[in-house]
C-alpha cells in the first residue's frame, strides 16, 4: 500500500458527475450461497435506481496476514498507474471479514460498511448491519422447549462468527429452562449437507439422546434429515427439526421445513443506505443497524411427551 495516492471520495465523485462506483466484496466465501447472492441482488437494485455502478469482487486472505501484505491497492485498482480505472468510492463487505482487512481499509481511507454477523472480530459500534441471529435462534430453541423437548441438538461450526451468534441464542434458551446443551460445534465437512448428516451420525454413535435438532443453516438441516431417514426415523414424528435462513426450498420440502427467516432484501437495502451515508459524511459516526430474524413455523416440529 505504500506509495499509493488517492483523490478524496468527494473529489472523485465530482469528477465523474453524480455517478458512484461501489464494490461488493465477498471475502473467503462462495457466491453460490443463496444468502450472499440475494444480498448482492438487493444492493444492485438500489444502485440501479440511482444510476450508480456496482462491481463484484471476491477474494481470499489469511486472518493472520499483516494488513500491509493484503495488497489492497492492487485488488481495488488504487495503484498510481490505474488513474483511469474504476476505483471505488465505497465498499460493502460480506463473506468472512477479519480485523486485518478493516485495518488495511482504514489506512487507505475508503468508506466501507459490512455485514456484522460475518465479522470475526469484536462487535462493531459503527458502519455495520446485523440481523438478530441470536434472538432468532433463541426463539427457535424456546419453541422446541415449549413443545416438550429437552434433548435438543444444535449443529453449527462456532469457529465461524455467524454460527457462534446462533449458538449463543440456543444456549440462552436452554439455560433459562435449566436444560443441558447438546451441540456439535465442530465442522465435520466443508459441505453444509454432509456436515448435517455426519453430525447426526456422530451423536447417535456416541449414544447421546436427542428428540429435536436446531441446525444453523437450512442445508445443514437437510443433511441431518437424511441421516435420520437412513436410520428409519421420521420428521417430525420421531424427531423435530428446525433450520435457519428460510432458503427458497424450505417451504417445499415434505413436510415443509420450520426455519428462521432473514429478510435478505432488507439486509441489502440497509447496507447500501448505510454506505451512501458513509460516503456523504466519512468522518461521522453512523452507528449500526439490527434487523429481526423471524421464526417460520411449518410442519417439521411435533410435541414431545
Amino acid at each position: 500500500m505504500r506509495g499509493c495516492t488517492r483523490a478524496s471520495t468527494a473529489e472523485r465523485v465530482r469528477q465523474r458527475g453524480r455517478s458512484k462506483v461501489l464494490y461488493f466484496i465477498l471475502a473467503n466465501r462462495n457466491l453460490h450461497i443463496p444468502f450472499h447472492s440475494k444480498i448482492l441482488q438487493a444492493i444492485e437494485n438500489k444502485c440501479a435506481e440511482r444510476k450508480d455502478l456496482l462491481l463484484y469482487r471476491s477474494l481470499r486472505y489469511s486472518p493472520e496476514a499483516p494488513p500491509e501484505d493484503l495488497r489492497l491497492p492492487e485488488i481495488l485498482d488504487l495503484r498510481p498507474s490505474a488513474r483511469d480505472s474504476l476505483a471505488p468510492d465505497g465498499l460493502i463487505l460480506t463473506g468472512t471479514t477479519y480485523p486485518n482487512f478493516l485495518e488495511a481499509l482504514r489506512t487507505i481511507g475508503i468508506p466501507f460498511v459490512l455485514l456484522g454477523n460475518n465479522y470475526s472480530g469484536d462487535r462493531l459500534d459503527n458502519d455495520a448491519v446485523y440481523f438478530d441471529g441470536s434472538q432468532g435462534a433463541y426463539e427457535a430453541t424456546r419453541y422446541l422447549v415449549e413443545l416438550g423437548h429437552r434433548n435438543i441438538l444444535f449443529i453449527g461450526d462456532t469457529s465461524l462468527s455467524w454460527y457462534a451468534i446462533l449458538y449463543a441464542g440456543y444456549l440462552r434458551a436452554m439455560q433459562e429452562r435449566g436444560l443441558e446443551p447438546l451441540a456439535q460445534v465442530k465442522a465435520l465437512s466443508d459441505s453444509y449437507y454432509s456436515n448435517g448428516y455426519l453430525s447426526v451420525d456422530l451423536v447417535f454413535e456416541q449414544s447421546r439422546q436427542m428428540t429435536a435438532i436446531f441446525a444453523g443453516y437450512d442445508e445443514i438441516a437437510l443433511g441431518a434429515w437424511k441421516a435420520l431417514d437412513d436410520r428409519g426415523l421420521a420428521v417430525p414424528k420421531d424427531m423435530s427439526l428446525i433450520g435457519f435462513d428460510d432458503e427458497d426450498y424450505a417451504a417445499f420440502t415434505v413436510p415443509p421445513l420450520t426455519t428462521v427467516r432473514i429478510d435478505v432484501e432488507s439486509v441489502g437495502g440497509e447496507l447500501i443506505r448505510l454506505l451512501y451515508r458513509k460516503i456523504q459524511s466519512p468522518e461521522a459516526a453512523h452507528g449500526t443497524v439490527k434487523l429481526p430474524a423471524t421464526l417460520v413455523k411449518r410442519a417439521t416440529c411435533w410435541p414431545w411427551s
